[in-house]
């Protein structure tokens, strides 16, 4: 049972590697922004990476992770190695197949669409760069497969360390390779797509070795006549489709933007059904709502993302063992954290949302008018990362029970209220392109209520509730506080003498001067408050600690 009282340790050591991750990340960003800046040729690139980064997010790291990660836990725990071995060379061959023939279609389809596109530089642009880019998601499925094995193997480091690899290429790609091959930025962004590609075979070819190290052996293998291929092969049609559905809204929405965008020399209006429309939105809206989503993400990808990968394998092995208490327990443990953790993040990012765009961003080609826009797109996402940070704990719970099903039905129910949200407020002037944030973080809060209240059903049991919620009122209380500091810290740096700092070091005090006084009383009246999330995050081994843990 010591392995399973590891979990929240794991949690730490990817959040320090995804914290790493991230920072380069985010001066791949910054990069990407000075050169470009938030206008039409970012759009397009923005626009080319979605299609393989959604299919990533359903392949890799949803559908077959979350069916994949229960059964591979079950092979490996009740028939050993051998057998999951076999297993995840006949998964791995049978996915790279599929996506193969996907990738071949979709590269048809937009390559003939790209032929036929006459009458806008900007789609034309976004046509090319999905089709440059679309193999990559061959290479990230795969990446993300072998990912969950060294999960289940308890090796977090390397997984959560390799999208260092696609930053610092991308990187490479804006620096170096694009301006060989042009000097117009709509050439440039080219090298920046080339080096997608080439991070996929870097990632793959540094991960392999891993996984040897680890003892995976493994042969690539078509055979579709494995009992368990056949098992996941069942669970895979509702598992897109419920991932695909919320996938949807993510793809419907940029899709939107991009429609309702209007272009460099395009006219004020479109014709919709005999009627002209003026467009809502002008160039740069897809790169502000993705400024915005990078941001948001930052906080989610360190905290609660690393929390749902180290928990999930442990919820799996759990319910392969038919363990409901220990997996209640865990459970509500898990959601607690996730609410502790994404409550004051939420927070910062909406009182400090303009500062940190203008520290991070405005330089080069990014001005004063971007930073206003992707400020605004990040307060309405950012109401909602409390909400994204337990969803993804809540959706890890469904997929151990193999209860792949009950997720697909939600989202569907949710998807039509996300497009109507998003449809009515991107017509209002003062909102524009965060309605997409607004209508993401209405549904998320929505999903997490209804998917808490069907797994207490479908765990049989209680997970928790009233613990979950004394703790989230602790939460509540201490983040006034961060609330109150976070306020009169910041106003209180606007009027220190820092002008002799320059701009850019004006922006970084009245940034993380706030955020460290912040973190500072929010521990401290945690701590006030008696919050047990603070010892399991510093690691303590307290009797609540462990029995939370479903550790008696």
């Amino acid at each position: 049972m010591a392995q399973d009282a590891r979990y929240l340790g794991s949690a730490r050591i990817i959040a320090i590697c995804t914290l790493c991750s991230r920072v380069t990340g985010l001066a791949r960003d910054i990069l990407l922004n000075h050169v470009y800046g938030q206008k039409w040729v970012q759009d397009a690139f923005n626009y080319g990476f979605l299609i393989p980064n959604l299919f990533r997010r359903l392949f890799g790291e949803g559908a077959l992770s979350a069916i994949f990660i229960p059964i591979f836990t079950e092979t490996l725990d009740q028939r050993g190695r051998d057998a999951a071995w076999t297993l995840l060379g006949r998964v791995a061959g049978l996915m790279v197949l599929l996506l193969t023939l996907i990738t071949l279609v979709l590269e048809a389809i937009v390559l003939g669409l790209w032929w036929f596109e006459t009458t806008s530089a900007m789609h034309a642009l976004q046509l090319a760069l999905t089709a440059v880019m679309m193999p990559f998601m061959i290479g990230i499925c795969v990446l993300a497969l072998f990912s969950s094995i060294l999960n289940c193997l308890n090796h977090f480091t390397v997984p959560a360390l390799l999208p260092i690899v696609l930053n610092v290429l991308n990187m490479i790609g804006v620096l170096y390779v694009g301006p060989m091959i042009g000097e117009a930025l709509d050439r440039q962004i080219y090298g920046v797509a080339l080096s997608v590609l080439a991070a996929s075979l870097l990632q793959i070819a540094i991960i392999v070795p891993v996984m040897k190290r680890h003892g995976v052996a493994f042969r690539f293998s078509v055979r579709w006549n494995d009992p368990d291929v056949r098992r996941i092969g069942r669970m895979f049609l509702p598992v897109v489709l419920g991932q695909g559905v919320l996938l949807f809204s993510v793809f419907f929405d940029a899709q939107l933007c991009t429609f309702l965008t209007r272009g460099p020399g395009s006219p004020d209006s479109f014709v919709l059904f005999g009627r002209d429309i003026k467009y809502p939105l002008v160039e740069g809206a897809l790169s502000a709502v993705n400024n915005a989503q990078r941001l948001y993400q930052f906080p989610l990808g360190v905290l609660a993302i690393s929390l749902a990968t180290a928990v999930f394998p442990l919820f799996s092995l759990y319910a392969s063992r038919r363990d409901l208490a220990g997996l209640r327990s865990t459970l509500g443990q898990s959601v607690r954290v996730a609410l502790f953790e994404g409550l004051p993040c939420a927070l910062v990012l909406i009182v400090l949302a303009e500062p940190i765009v203008a520290l991070l961003f405005e330089h080069g080609r990014f001005g004063p008018d971007a930073t206003a826009r992707a400020a605004w797109v990040l307060t309405c996402y950012a109401i909602g990362v409390p909400a994204f940070c337990c969803q993804h704990i809540l959706l890890r719970g469904f997929y151990s029970l193999k209860d792949t099903l009950t997720p697909m039905w939600i989202s569907a129910a949710l998807v039509a209220l996300n497009i109507a949200i998003s449809l009515t407020l991107v017509w209002r002037p003062a909102i524009r392109e965060a309605a997409f944030g607004i209508s993401t973080a209405v549904t998320a809060y929505l999903h997490c209520g209804v998917s808490l209240w069907l797994l207490r059903r479908r765990m049989q049991g209680r997970i928790g509730a009233r613990l979950i919620a004394k703790s989230a009122a602790k939460t509540v209380a201490a983040s006034a506080l961060v609330l109150l500091v976070l306020v009169v810290v910041y106003q209180w740096t606007g009027k220190l003498p820092l002008a002799g700092l320059g701009r850019t070091g004006v922006l970084a005090v009245r940034v993380f001067l706030p955020i460290l006084a912040a973190v500072g009383a929010y521990f401290g009246a945690a701590a006030a408050l008696r919050c047990e999330e603070v010892r399991w995050l510093a690691g303590g081994r307290t009797a609540a600690a462990a029995d939370a843990c479903g550790l008696k």
